[in-house]
């Protein structure tokens, strides 16, 4: 089974709907109308994570809240959601519009992924590997800043 990583745009009164009712979570990422809106990254969100944070689970914000950061809510059968508000969003498309692919590229190091044991720990299987990791980030850093132009906060979740 792929674990597979997910972002969601919300407004700010979405998120806090959320919050106050945290059951309402799961119904919310799997609306018809709202998965337009979001962006998958498919097995890349591990090897993002780890090149952005330099730690495998944590590091520190804000580019450790791309991917795995932020504050958990509701009662996913997954792998858990977590949020950003729309000032965390802000901090994080700052540090991402200074992080272009080519340098997030360079940063790409096979050895280095699978020493960590970063999903999905066949790095150096594939032609381009690099490129897909590349690809990815660079979706998920568009996807950030255009949240952030519009004042929206983040669901993230893997599943």
């Amino acid at each position: 089974m792929s674990v597979i990583g997910n972002f969601l745009q919300l407004t700010s009164d979405e998120l806090a709907s959320l919050i106050a009712d945290p059951s309402t979570v799961e119904e919310f990422i799997y609306q018809e109308e709202t998965n337009d809106k979001s962006l998958y990254v498919d097995k890349a969100w591990h090897g993002i994570h780890f090149l952005l944070a330099n730690d495998s689970r944590a590091g520190e914000p804000p580019l450790a809240n791309v991917v795995l950061g932020g504050t958990d809510i509701g009662d996913d059968d997954g792998y858990g959601v977590r949020y950003l508000t729309a000032n965390e969003v802000f901090d994080v498309a700052n540090a991402l519009q200074n992080l272009s692919p080519e340098v997030f590229r360079a940063r790409c190091n096979a050895k280095i992924l699978l020493d960590n044991d970063i999903y999905p720990q066949d790095w150096q299987n594939g032609d381009d590997w690099e490129g897909g990791l590349t690809f990815y980030y660079k979706e998920i850093r568009d996807y950030y800043l255009d949240a952030a132009a519009k004042g929206n906060a983040m669901l993230k979740y893997l599943g």
